[in-house]
């Protein structure tokens, strides 16, 4: 059957190795990237910078042009899973095997990568047909892709709630975009060399080698039918507030849970490149922290203890996937508290909620 309309089903991303840049040719073994999984939506697109300005004489423009190659903005939410799936490929792991904690950032390296959307010729058919873990893209199945390259994560937020999956957002700012149709299983890396501010001698990536297993730890996991999470499988340990109000820790009835990590980045440009040579992460970055309870009871306290004597707030969440295979536990230290909130509708139930900030350094 022919395509008409380019639907989700016949569309798959691949999210590539680092860093985005090479010569060589990423064949055989050295898998030319891994498929993400249980992606809901991406969105990928730029806004093109223009220099515009007038001149003594005229109401028109005298300047209308093109200073510099765009910002590609790349974004990706997918379902979140205990087993750290999508995290492990983008680098913000670095410890997998669940034998000691270690920060969430530990193995990010600030380097960039490329990312993938391959197509399907046939509006009918799923670009993904097989669950073996060893299930390869054939290049039959691949009508074009879209490439975007020097990708740059800007932003990671993870949400809980009653009712549905938990959903990580992440976001990106790219340095390239270009469309390619398929004539062999072989395509052009879209990254640039940010050093010289071009792509010659780029290397070439071999899309049908996509494995679906992924790169690096958790290989043996099959990411079509990913162990996810249920809302049933999260629990908390977090600490009273010392302004007293509606008791949190205990049996506390935690509704929904989020946190988000802007990643504040410097463009570093210089004089004979249309690119930035870098995107560096700007540290101490600043992670909110919110969290929603239903109201069960009040405690003796006042808000005055907060400029007085002030302290940090630890919390842990614990997440079990729903196959019972994967724990994993977000723990938060030193939190501060930014604001709370008491809210109450007829018929229904009282509701507290509280904000906390959260600092991340290298």
């Amino acid at each position: 059957m022919a395509r008409n309309i380019l639907k989700s089903n016949n569309a798959l991303v691949i999210v590539g190795q680092r860093p985005a840049f090479t010569t060589g040719n990423r064949f055989g073994s050295d898998m030319s990237g891994a498929c993400m999984s249980a992606v809901q939506s991406v969105a990928v697109g730029f806004s093109q910078p223009r220099q515009k300005s007038k001149q003594v004489g005229s109401k028109a423009l005298a300047i209308n042009d093109i200073t510099r190659s765009p910002d590609v903005n790349l974004s990706i939410d997918y379902y979140y899973t205990p087993a750290m799936l999508n995290e492990n490929m983008l680098g913000l792991i670095n410890d997998q095997t669940g034998a000691a904690k270690s920060p969430f950032f530990s193995g990010y390296t600030n380097e960039d990568q490329n990312f993938y959307i391959a197509n399907h010729p046939d509006q009918g058919s799923d670009i993904i047909l097989n669950d073996d873990l060893s299930f390869k893209l054939s290049n039959a199945n691949i009508s074009e892709v879209i490439s975007i390259g020097n990708a740059f994560l800007t932003n990671y937020s993870l949400g809980f709630s009653i009712g549905s999956l938990p959903v990580v957002s992440t976001s990106y700012k790219c340095s390239n975009m270009n469309v390619e149709i398929a004539s062999s299983a072989e395509y052009g890396i879209p990254a640039i060399n940010l050093n010289s501010g071009n792509n010659n001698n780029v290397g070439q990536v071999r899309l049908d080698s996509a494995s679906i297993s992924g790169f690096g730890d958790y290989t043996a996991v099959n990411r079509l039918n990913p162990p996810l999470c249920s809302p049933t499988k999260v629990s908390s340990t977090l600490q009273n507030l010392q302004i007293g109000g509606a008791p949190i820790s205990g049996d506390a009835h935690l509704q929904s849970f989020s946190f988000n990590i802007p990643i504040n980045r410097v463009d570093l440009f210089g004089l004979g490149s249309d690119y930035p040579y870098g995107r560096k992460v700007q540290y101490p970055l600043t992670s909110s922290v919110n969290i929603e309870f239903l109201v069960s009871g009040l405690a003796t306290g006042e808000i005055s203890n907060l400029i007085t004597a002030e302290s940090g707030y630890d919390f842990d969440v614990g997440i079990v996937d729903t196959g019972n295979d994967f724990t994993h536990t977000f723990s938060f230290s030193d939190l501060k508290l930014e604001s709370s909130a008491y809210q109450m509708n007829v018929n229904d139930q009282m509701t507290y909620s509280l904000s906390f900030s959260h600092e991340i350094t290298n």
